[in-house]
């Protein structure tokens, strides 16, 4: 009799270095939140999520490197990318061009795609996956980098009626960064989308915290303060 084979088990993701302090406001006071089956400094199994005391932004630590999420992390992903089309057809039911950054295969922009048919998708990511996503026209346009590359900024700027960021801030290093080159990549009037995994990060009572962020920079808020994602309107006066 053949020995019975252990059942696969998803690999765990890679992660980059544990950071110190809040990747939002710079704050040291940071607070393991959750427990999980991410490395943590001198303690492999330890929590990969961290709250901090005082923006109150949820972050993993360290984080997730690009590439493909896990599939524990995955479950449901597909459900909120059509809530998060929907959320956004409200306020803009036809833009002519659409940026989902940080898209990987752009499984975003191909169920979004059945509530804007007539928008012109692009896609932008950190890794090559962009490239197999245009291959197979799930986006028109494929970019690889980050709005930040000066390169990628100058080339995109003012040029999209909507941005999208699907759980991409509590991936990269500096999302305030990224937040601002996401803005200004957009018209003036045009919409961004945000999507984070933890609804406490959208609203948050620190005067740093993203609401505060984006009606600093010129946008309107669209959106309700309760939610996993937030709508809002880049206005003329936008820097």
């Amino acid at each position: 009799m053949s020995a019975t084979s252990a059942p696969s088990v998803p690999p765990v993701p890679p992660y980059g270095p544990y950071r110190e302090d809040c990747p939002w406001c710079g704050s040291r006071r940071l607070r393991a939140r959750l427990r999980g089956d991410g490395p943590r400094q001198g303690a492999p199994h330890r929590s990969p999520v961290e709250r901090c005391a005082d923006c109150r932004h949820v972050f993993r630590n360290p984080p997730l490197t690009p590439g493909p999420e896990h599939p524990l992390v995955r479950a449901g992903v597909r459900f909120r990318h059509r809530l998060a089309a929907r959320a956004l057809y409200r306020h803009c039911p036809e833009p002519e061009s659409w940026l989902d950054v940080g898209t990987g295969d752009a499984e975003f922009p191909r169920t979004a795609r059945t509530h804007f048919p007539y928008t012109a998708f692009d896609g932008l990511d950190a890794t090559h996956r962009v490239l197999r996503a245009r291959a197979v026209e799930r986006v028109e346009e494929a970019f690889v980098g980050r709005l930040t590359d000066p390169h990628i900024a100058a080339r995109l700027r003012e040029r999209y009626d909507v941005v999208s960021l699907f759980q991409y801030l509590e991936r990269v290093v500096d999302p305030r960064a990224e937040l601002r080159a996401a803005l200004r990549v957009l018209r003036p009037g045009g919409h961004l989308l945000v999507d984070v995994a933890d609804p406490r990060r959208l609203l948050p009572v620190h005067p740093l915290g993203l609401g505060a962020e984006l009606v600093a920079q010129g946008c309107t808020i669209l959106t309700g303060s309760r939610g996993h994602r937030v709508v809002a309107r880049k206005d003329g006066s936008a820097p």
